[in-house]
């Protein structure tokens, strides 16, 4: 592309909307002007096209609103290539060439990406696309890092990476969640919802190609909206579910319209891929009813291929996720036997990492080969599938049958064979007593999966299969029999067990749940036995009616803290923690006055700077903590400050998105937030606030690694949104409306250096990754007042002074200033049920032993005082004793009988310069005679600590913080 008077053009001329007699040219400038288009044809004749100009809203770069001009060229010649120009009067802005598209060929070419986010593979990409040539790009949203508010996002990642080459090659655009805001909808969604069929504007459209039919579709309304509502807790915006019906009705529609009945092969697009739990819930049954061949999608930054989970259907209809074409990578993992890829999704047959995709579609057949970067620049084949309208053909040959025990369980065995044309799903035809089943999952237990082959793949494969019925039964697959007797299954079935740990007074009672299932039809009684770590707890009897189903539910109160084993009607053990021990949590001062409660949780060591005493973040499970208090309510701005020396970014095995300071549920992927600073993985920034139900985030600034820097977020509902790297702004965003309502998360900690990430798991009620901030920390501020920028600049100039807007300043931690002592007091308690028979009966109790269990590392201290009474009130009698790590058995010979006793402990911390040593009280257990008699106390969860009294920094360490969960699949790129 040739520029001329560049300085009117902010960015391009671009291409939109390609077709064989037509192309859209549009182009962004700094001010109003008459455009005009001319466009030259191989003969030299010569089309002059006047351009249209709509105002965008106003942005950092054009304060005023910059202008989106387009020009529709129409009656073009098909395959052909011109040369154009863009003129405002008498001066050309730029030249460049494009080309038609082909009329009704019958073999396209067309490149995919998606994400590309920053673009930093953008050499790389511009470099492929000029090898392949393809008729048009599709990209399949993200084009921002931040969001579709912020102007320069699309011309620092999108318009001034591939200048030239936007200027000659169309492209087809798909809205991203990242995508989500009116300068996304000026530079494309205006041109293509005039240029296509189309129900919303341009976000959502389809178009035919040659042998195909693409139908392109806003997954943004359930992908984004109703997923953010979901996370946050709170009903869908009014209005959304009718839209999120009317764009699934138009989608079906136009899957099943002329155009795409015409069509050799339908092809879906969006940006959230078949993986999202709402895109699976609402996209596949339309897709598979519709006779989808492939949907596109992205959004999670690693390529997936799956194929449809129904035997019927399988390989006919592929899914891919494309990777992020923002870094160079290129990865596939290994399948491995009994071992899915994706814990949830046995349809999922590839996984890995790729920057771009090259699709090549023809009557017969499509190939997309999936290709990804190294790090110097070379491309490499990740993946490739074929796809042909031929039946699929599995061969399977050297097929055996074997039982497995008397309960009608076999294995089959079998090598597969792909002899069709395309990728195919392995499918297994067994007959068991004349019924077929048609089989698709291979492997064991709940490694199962689905086995697609490419043309000519073989591989051994193993099939598990479960006779049920009681009796004889003839077992054929492929031309291999056996036949077995299944024996009486047990009359009472038991599955489905679930535990859980109660809340509040309860968190020491476990409440265990089974299903029962009456095989008989008559009735039934079953006793079921509750066992912890291997010892009968409790038995239930039940009495069941013919072939019912019915869910039992035990209940245990704990009496020991730590790890249980459980087993429910001898169904296999599961793991359950009982919170316990009490512990130091160490407390910063707030020194803004309002007396915020501040935890410093972990072991981390404190650091001596000149601008005073700061605290090092440096592994997993150190953070701080700003307990959550009515006076933190902000319904009308933030700001928060934090003074950081980032030790490093996170690695690649890491999560990213690592918390700076944050509030809610999880720091990314939904409106689980009230507000965030978070650092990503490549350093780069990304601040946000959620409203309403939606996020509202923006990017701008960099993390600087190993030196002290002041990071500051401001939001204000009426300013909007600043972001401030050592007092410079370096991230804007609009205000708000006045009506819109700010997130509050007022039941959630303020966060320094930890968070939860990902999606909400509706079971947990938070997500199931954590991420960290491995970092320094000097100072933090919260205000409950979005602060200006020259407020910000003003607590810059002088970090150790109030500064301005003291009446907001919320919190302002003093790390010079750590609460590192603590106690804790039992209740008053009697060995056994204390019931007097008259008011001054005195039932006293000789004490005979303490043994206390705690952990005290070096430098920490426990010590503990027994107390005497008779009335819980007089101490009649106490000793002191202190504790010393591990067990501590301790005499209490020669103490008077007393009715009453208590246990009170001093406990101290050690925060310093070297790894803070953090003392924990584990147990007491403290044995008592009455005549014949002998009692044991016992103090161990933390229902049993709670009902005494805490003081100081004493407390419990947080529960499941640090936890992953994998038996739930939740696919971020971190």
């Amino acid at each position: 592309m040739k520029q001329e008077g560049r300085a009117r053009l902010l960015n391009g001329p671009y291409l939109l909307a390609p077709k064989c007699d037509g192309m859209t040219i549009a182009w962004e400038a700094a001010e109003e002007a008459a455009f005009r288009i001319s466009c030259t044809a191989p003969d030299g004749s010569v089309m002059e096209q006047e351009a249209a100009g709509e105002k965008e809203r106003p942005s950092e770069a054009s304060p005023g609103g910059a202008y989106v001009y387009h020009a529709a060229l129409q009656g073009l010649s098909p395959a052909t290539r011109y040369d154009y120009a863009v003129w405002c009067g008498a001066q050309c802005c730029a030249r460049a060439q494009f080309s038609t598209l082909q009329d009704a060929p019958k073999a396209i070419r067309l490149m995919t990406v998606s994400d590309t986010h920053l673009f930093h593979a953008a050499p790389y990409v511009e470099r492929a696309l000029r090898r392949e040539k393809p008729a048009f790009l599709l990209h399949t949203g993200d084009i921002s890092f931040g969001t579709g508010y912020q102007h320069d996002q699309y011309h620092d990642n999108w318009f001034a990476k591939i200048p030239a080459l936007l200027a000659e090659l169309p492209v087809f655009y798909t809205h991203g969640n990242h995508d989500d805001g009116p300068f996304y909808d000026s530079f494309f969604s205006s041109v293509q919802g005039a240029a296509f069929s189309s129900p919303d504007g341009g976000h959502t459209y389809s178009f035919s190609y040659g042998p195909a039919h693409f139908t392109v579709v806003d997954s943004n309304p359930w992908g984004l909206l109703e997923m953010n509502a979901a996370n946050a807790g709170l009903a869908i915006k009014r209005g959304l579910r009718e839209r999120i019906d009317a764009l699934l009705a138009w989608a079906e529609a136009d899957l099943t319209s002329e155009a795409a009945r015409r069509a050799a092969w339908r092809v879906l697009v969006m940006h959230h891929p078949y993986t999202d739990a709402l895109n699976n819930q609402y996209i596949v049954p339309i897709a598979e009813r519709c006779g989808v061949n492939l949907m596109i999608g992205g959004h999670l930054h690693y390529y997936i291929k799956a194929v449809s989970v129904q035997p019927g259907i399988g390989a006919r209809t592929v899914y891919v996720c494309q990777g992020s074409a923002q870094d160079a990578e290129a990865r596939r993992d290994a399948v491995q036997e009994d071992v899915r890829l994706l814990a949830e999704y046995p349809e999922a047959v590839a996984v890995g990492r790729n920057n771009y995709g090259v699709l090549d579609i023809t009557e017969e057949a499509i190939d997309y080969r999936l290709y990804g970067f190294e790090e110097d620049g070379k491309d490499t084949l990740v993946d490739a599938i074929h796809m042909t309208k031929d039946e699929p053909r599995i061969r399977f040959s050297d097929v055996s049958i074997s039982a497995l025990g008397d309960k009608g369980h076999v294995e089959v065995h079998a090598m597969a064979k792909n002899e069709g044309t395309g990728i195919a799903a392995a499918v297994l035809r067994l007959v068991d007593n004349g019924q077929a089943h048609w089989l698709n999952l291979f492997g064991h237990g709940t490694g199962t999966q689905l086995a697609v082959l490419d043309p000519g793949e073989s591989r051994r494969l193993t099939l598990c299969y479960t006779a049920e019925e009681a009796g004889a039964h003839a077992i054929s697959a492929e031309g291999a029999e056996i036949s077995l007797k299944v024996a009486e299954r047990a009359p009472i079935g038991c599955a489905h067990a679930h535990l859980a740990l109660g809340e509040g007074k309860d968190v020491d009672c476990l409440f265990a749940r089974v299903e029962l299932t009456n095989r008989r039809a008559a009735k039934q009684t079953v006793s079921l036995p509750l066992r912890i770590d291997g010892m009968l707890a409790q038995t239930k009897e039940v009495r069941l009616r013919p072939h019912e189903k019915r869910i039992v539910t035990f209940c245990h109160r704990f009496t020991q803290s730590g790890s249980h084993a459980v087993s429910v009607a001898g169904l296999p053990e599961e793991k359950v923690e009982v919170e316990g021990a009490v512990r130091i949590v160490p407390r910063i001062a707030d020194q803004s006055g309002k007396g915020h409660a501040v935890l410093l949780h972990g072991t981390p060591r404190l650091i001596q700077t000149p601008e005073g005493t700061a605290v090092d973040l440096e592994h997993y499970g150190d953070y701080i903590e700003i307990l959550p208090r009515a006076d933190l309510a902000t319904p009308n701005g933030l700001t928060g400050m934090v003074w950081a020396n980032i030790n490093r970014l996170a690695h690649a095995d890491e999560m990213g998105h690592n918390p700076l300071m944050v509030r809610g549920k999880s720091i990314g992927w939904g409106a689980g937030y009230a507000f965030r600073i978070a650092v990503e993985r490549k350093g780069t920034i990304k601040w946000g606030i959620c409203h309403d139900g939606e996020e509202y985030f923006w990017q701008g600034g960099d993390a600087c690694v190993g030196k002290w820097r002041q990071y500051v977020l401001s939001f204000d509902k009426e300013r909007g949104g600043r972001s401030f790297c050592d007092g410079v702004c370096r991230g804007r965003i609009d205000g708000l409306a006045p009506e819109a309502k700010l997130c509050q998360m007022a039941d959630q900690p303020i966060f320094v250096g930890f968070s939860f990430i990902g999606h909400v798991i509706p079971e947990l009620g938070k997500p199931k990754y954590f991420t960290h901030l491995p970092a320094r920390i000097r100072q933090v501020r919260f205000y409950t007042e979005g602060l200006t920028e020259k407020e910000v600049e003003a607590v810059y100039a002088r970090p150790n002074k109030i500064g301005p807007r003291e009446d907001a300043l919320a919190v302002w931690l003093d790390f010079a200033s750590i609460e590192t002592r603590g106690a804790h007091c039992t209740e008053w308690r009697h060995p056994a049920v204390y019931a007097p028979a008259f008011r001054t009966e005195q039932q006293r109790w000789r004490f005979e032993r303490l043994a206390a269990t705690v952990r005290i590392p070096k430098g920490a201290s426990i010590h503990a005082r027994v107390e005497l009474s008779d009335n819980q009130s007089v101490v009649k009698e106490s000793r002191s004793m202190e504790l010393h790590d591990g067990m501590n058995e301790i005499a209490l010979d020669g103490m008077q009988p007393a009715t009453f006793l208590r246990i009170a402990a001093q406990m101290e911390a050690r925060v310093g310069e070297a790894k803070a040593a953090i003392p924990e009280l584990v147990s007491y257990s403290v044995s008592a005679r009455r005549g014949a008699d002998f009692a044991e106390m016992t103090w161990s969860t933390r229902a049993d600590w709670e009902r005494g009294t805490f003081s100081g920094a004493a407390g419990f360490p947080p529960v499941d913080r640090l936890r992953d969960y994998p038996e739930y699949t939740d696919i971020i790129h971190g």
